[in-house]
């Protein structure tokens, strides 16, 4: 369960999962997406005039890449919209990602020889 603070209204959830019913996103899933981390975000300044908004991909709870913009309003993220990641944001995304499992100790070494 994520610890960040949504913020959810007709607009966004309309935008973001009803929409495009092909995405079968969901509020749970999208929200996910932040408890990834190997959260890959950037700003994106062309769309950023009124208020800073980011892109970013990342991994859901239903293990899909997927990517969101969103931006963070009042101190809750506002995801706009949410697709799945095309193949240069998977490929930077496994970039990441594998770095981040990199730092993550192998089980077996973490618990040590039990023999």
């Amino acid at each position: 369960m994520s610890t960040n603070a949504f913020q959810w209204d007709n607009g966004n959830r309309q935008h973001a999962i009803y929409d495009h019913p092909e995405r079968s996103n969901t509020q749970d899933e999208i929200e996910s997406l932040f408890d990834d981390p190997a959260f890959v975000v950037a700003l994106d300044p062309k769309h950023s005039a009124d208020e800073e908004r980011f892109n970013a991909v990342a991994r859901s709870n239903q293990n899909r890449i997927l990517f969101v913009v969103y931006v963070v309003r009042d101190g809750y993220i506002r995801p706009i919209s949410c697709r799945p990641a095309n193949q240069n944001e998977r490929n930077e995304y496994g970039q990441v990602s594998s770095k981040e499992e990199a730092k993550t100790p192998d089980r077996a070494e973490s618990l040590g020889d039990e023999e």
